[in-house]
Formats: C-alpha cells, sequence, structure tokens
C-alpha cells in the first residue's frame, strides 16, 4: 500500500540487472565500517553511474557491494587464521534469495552452502549453544543438527566481471578515506 518495494520485489529488480551492474559500484558504508577497518567517518556512495544506468543497476549494485564488503572481511579472516575458507555458510533474511546467495558464491569465490530456514539460524544456534553448555551435545553433534538447504557454486563467467571490480572495490577505501575523514569530522 506504501508503494515502496519490498525485499523479494527489490530482489527480483536486480535480477534483472546484469552481474556487475553495468560497472556501477556501491560502497555500504551507511554509518562507518567497523570490520576489517574502523573507520567510523566511511559513508556509502555509488560509482560510476551514467546516462545508460537504470534502476536494476543501482538496486544490483547495492547487493553486490554488500558481497564486496564480505569478500573484503573475508580476504581479512583468512589471512588472520592463515588458511583459506572453502565452504561458507549463509543465514538471515538475505539467504532467503537464491540470487543473494549466489551472487555471494560469485564475489567471494567460494560454495555457499544456505541453511535451512534461514531465517532461524540465529536462534538455532542460541539453542544448540546452550545444549553444548550443558553437556548434552559436543560440536559434531550441533553441527550435524545444522541442515543445509541450498548449495551454490561460483561461476567462472561471473568471476570475469567480479574479480576486477572487487580490486576496484578494494582501492576506493584508499582514496576515499581521507576525504569522507575531511567530510564528517
Amino acid at each position: 500500500a506504501s508503494g515502496i518495494p519490498g525485499y523479494e520485489q527489490l530482489v527480483a529488480l536486480a535480477a534483472t540487472a546484469p552481474v556487475g551492474s553495468g560497472g556501477v559500484l556501491f560502497t555500504p558504508w551507511l554509518n562507518g565500517e567497523r570490520s576489517p577497518v574502523d573507520d567510523r567517518t566511511l559513508r556509502a556512495a555509488f560509482l560510476n553511474i551514467s546516462m545508460t544506468t537504470e534502476r536494476s543497476h543501482l538496486v544490483r549494485a547495492v547487493l553486490e557491494g554488500v558481497a564486496f564488503n564480505a569478500r573484503w572481511l573475508l580476504d581479512s579472516v583468512e589471512r588472520f587464521i592463515k588458511r583459506p575458507m572453502p565452504v561458507l555458510r549463509i543465514l538471515g533474511g538475505g539467504a532467503i534469495s537464491d540470487l543473494w546467495c549466489q551472487m555471494h558464491a560469485d564475489i567471494l569465490e567460494r560454495r555457499i552452502e544456505r541453511v535451512a530456514e534461514p531465517m532461524y539460524a540465529n536462534l538455532r544456534g542460541a539453542a544448540l549453544f546452550a545444549s553444548m553448555s550443558l553437556g548434552n551435545i559436543d560440536l559434531a553433534g550441533a553441527a550435524a543438527r545444522v541442515e543445509v538447504d541450498g548449495t551454490f557454486e561460483p561461476d567462472p563467467q561471473a568471476r570475469k566481471i567480479y574479480a576486477p571490480m572487487y580490486g576496484e572495490y578494494r582501492r576506493l577505501y584508499h582514496h576515499l578515506h581521507g576525504v569522507y575523514a575531511r567530510l564528517n569530522a
């Protein structure tokens, strides 16, 4: 009734845009960034918008920007733990969308496993942790109780588009953090 599209409508619109959003990049730093850098002055931005940019490009760029930021964090985590994480699990409201899951597989260059009923994963995780704390199950027993309802493999064709875009995304922080620091001092 409000005329504002919901998540399903936005994801459907994003699915009509090409992989890479026609070159549009979005930085999802609406209120700064905490990981992998602690910079509270960062702000969101769309970059590389042209006369041919459509609403679908902008919506998809937002989704891709969140996934690029997840990749930036994953790179830092893997450097810290000194090993790759070849399979990742996705949960939460965004994980309901196959597009969102595939986009993460493509941008993170990892197999993504969607947990069943991803909206309730935090609740189930708290229950499993409580059960472990009480000594009812061990870590292996908790892991065995997590059901996966979808698997998403990276698409090599998408990688050809996303890999150079991710390189540019990574460079954006270094080029823009001084600007944001001055604007948001």
